[in-house]
């Protein structure tokens, strides 16, 4: 496809045909690859075909942007671009990582994203579609007129979506790692360029509505496995029912292993207790922040739901795509219990450290899992490695595991004992689904830096189209950067994304939707009270813990005692000798100082509960001291 993409007046090939060829390359694409893998070519051939084949698809979704979406059941496939949105590559693949190593209290996660589809079914969808924009942007700048709130929205929208960018290549970096075996650094890079180039072929104003065809791909590659595993072990193939039998036998499994002395109590974490990772006020900061953040997602409030006439349709769509986020977030549960009893399973048995299963050594190699403190590369190297602890166990331990929670869902296949090609058709939906759902926030970010909507479209000007190309390198280059740096895990970055964009935009967007009071000044210092009081909290706990804590150590849920150790360990630090001593006391310092900078006990993956009220009183206080918007500017 050349660059210079129709304008707007070309004719457009309809969806439905798309639609069929899409289904069967798909198909087709997995049948070879099964095939060659029964004829025994190599792995390493198959995994790349699998890598590749991902690739592909997503070149085909960036090709086939210009047709029109189906004539028929419009708000249906409005829903599933909706649902791979909110989805995405990032929350795929490290859902069900969230639960396998926090429990119950995992759940925040999964329940955030459906009741944010709920809250923009219910409350924004209609009444935005109503408006007449195309776009979140374009709707404050009729809403809010002014220097101030555009360009304050501008912030929160190019901070957040970046941040939900680097969440993306993050997923797409170890999906990479584990089917090519290359350098991390390096499959990020790729998929970063990857991106950019769907970027170019569909330009930067359009063709999200077809990121809805990934979505049934993810629900497949979820289902086929826990339908096989269900099946299987409890001859009941609906894994939302099934895995129910998986729970009781991993509390049975954790009760076994307290009581033979392979788990220690302090490190287990019961996966039926509640509140044991998470206190109850986390874990509803987490469910506010996702939920908000789902409602005013700029990537998604664009053309898959914009472009919804009349609203009825948008609230249609928004409803399906309720119905679909909720039909895929019921299976992810599914995949910690199966993870998670075979784990169990495997402590239980007094499996010896000679004799581990070779998934362990697979990703040992690639980092994502450390036996006895050290990288599981192979028998010898965890032999080694236990013999060294103080307690020497012959047989694996639960608290000598540490298995990386974001491969749990690509590696289920390989932790279960099923088919290799099941691997390959996670890792294929979650790579094709990275790469496509990228061009959202990416097209977003586009559209704010340039100010003009048609600069960004595939209509503009030539010399507009390559200055957007230019912007879009650089902010993937900057994305990618912060993918390298992985300052948490994946699940951890996609939540910050959205926390952001729900403590800078809510506040402005539900007032604009629902109270003609609100004025563009208001509208701006809401934005950015909620924007810089989340940026604060996420780099101050997380990058600049020591003087955090020492600057609103008043705050903090540690107490007098909590601050009376870190007054030692700093006098410690300060006394320390230059070198492994200053280091060392520096680390103890660090430690204590990031366990306790907070406020009131409040993580940062809730911070959505300290931005969100900060947001709504400057938007009400500068709005009642400030002239009241004319009555064109309060019209939806």
């Amino acid at each position: 496809m050349p660059l210079d993409a129709p304008s707007a007046g070309s004719p457009r090939s309809r969806a439905e045909p798309l639609l069929a060829g899409f289904a069967l390359a798909v198909a087709l694409g997995i049948a070879a690859l099964v095939l060659l893998a029964r004829l025994g070519a190599s792995q390493t051939w198959i995994d790349g075909g699998y890598w590749a084949m991902g690739i592909a698809v997503a070149a085909a979704i960036a090709m086939g942007s210009g047709a029109r979406r189906p004539s028929l059941a419009a708000p249906v496939f409005g829903g599933l671009a909706i649902a791979s949105a909110t989805v995405s590559a990032a929350f795929f693949l490290a859902l069900a990582g969230a639960i396998f190593a926090w429990g119950h209290d995992g759940l925040a996660f999964p329940l955030g994203l459906g009741a944010g589809c709920l809250l923009l079914q219910l409350t924004i969808a209609p009444r935005l579609a109503q408006s007449g924009a195309r776009s979140l942007l374009e709707f404050f700048a009729v809403r809010y007129p002014g220097r101030a709130a555009r360009m304050a929205s501008a912030a929160v929208v190019i901070i957040s979506m970046l941040t939900l960018l680097v969440a993306e290549l993050m997923a797409a970096g170890l999906i990479g790692v584990r089917l090519l075996g290359i350098d991390y650094a390096a499959a990020t890079i790729v998929a970063a360029g990857a991106v950019l180039a769907c970027f170019v072929v569909r330009a930067a104003g359009g063709g999200s509505l077809l990121n809805g065809l990934l979505f049934p791909v993810l629900l497949v590659a979820l289902l086929v496995p826990l339908v096989q595993l269900s099946a299987t072990w409890y001859d009941l193939p609906l894994p939302q029912l099934a895995y129910a039998n998986a729970l009781w036998q991993v509390q049975g499994l954790e009760e076994t292993l307290l009581e033979q002395e392979l788990a220690d109590p302090a490190y287990m974490k019961p996966m039926l207790t509640a509140f044991v990772s998470l206190t109850p006020t986390n874990f509803l900061g987490i469910v506010l922040g996702l939920a908000v953040g789902v409602a005013v997602l700029p990537s998604l409030l664009n053309e898959q739901l914009l472009a919804a006439r009349p609203a009825r349709e948008a609230r249609w769509s928004a409803l399906w795509g309720l119905i679909f986020v909720v039909l895929l977030l019921t299976l992810v549960p599914a995949v910690a219990a199966y993870a998670k009893l075979s784990v169990a399973t495997l402590i239980a048995d007094r499996t010896p450290t000679a004799d581990l299963p070779a998934w362990i050594f697979t990703y040992g190699k690639l980092g994502f899992v450390h036996i006895c403190g050290r990288a599981a590369t192979d028998a010898a190297a965890v032999a080694q490695a236990c013999a060294a602890l103080p307690d020497v166990s012959t047989a694996l331990r639960l608290h000598d595991l540490a298995l990386d929670p974001d491969i749990v869902t690509l590696a289920l296949p390989e932790i279960t004992g099923l088919d290799p090609a099941l691997l390959g058709l996670i890792a294929a939906a979650g790579l094709a689904t990275a790469l496509a759902t990228a061009h959202g926030p990416l097209g977003v970010i586009v559209g704010a830096l340039i100010g003009d909507r048609s600069a960004a479209a595939g209509s503009a000007p030539r010399t507009q189209r390559f200055t957007s190309y230019g912007i879009a390198a650089a902010m993937l280059a900057a994305a990618a950067f912060g993918a390298l740096a992985r300052p948490a895990g994946i699940i951890e970055v996609a939540t910050w994304a959205f926390t952001l964009a729900a403590a800078g935009l809510f506040p402005a967007l539900f007032a604009a939707l629902w109270w003609h009071r609100a004025s563009a000044e208001g509208a701006a210092a809401a934005m950015l009270a909620g924007l810089v009081v989340t940026l604060i909290y996420l780099l101050g706990t997380h990058y600049f813990a020591v003087p955090f804590f020492e600057a609103t150590s008043g705050l903090s849920s540690a107490g007098p005692s909590g601050q009376e150790y870190f007054a030692e360990l700093k006098e410690a630090w300060l006394a320390a000798e230059p070198g492994a001593a200053k280091e060392a006391a520096w680390a103890a310092l660090d430690a204590h100082a990031r366990s306790s900078a907070d406020w009131w006990g409040i993580s940062s993956l809730a911070a959505a509960l300290l931005a969100l009220p900060a947001g709504i009183a400057a938007l009400v206080v500068v709005s009642l001291v400030t002239p009241p918007p004319r009555g064109t500017e309060t019209a939806p």
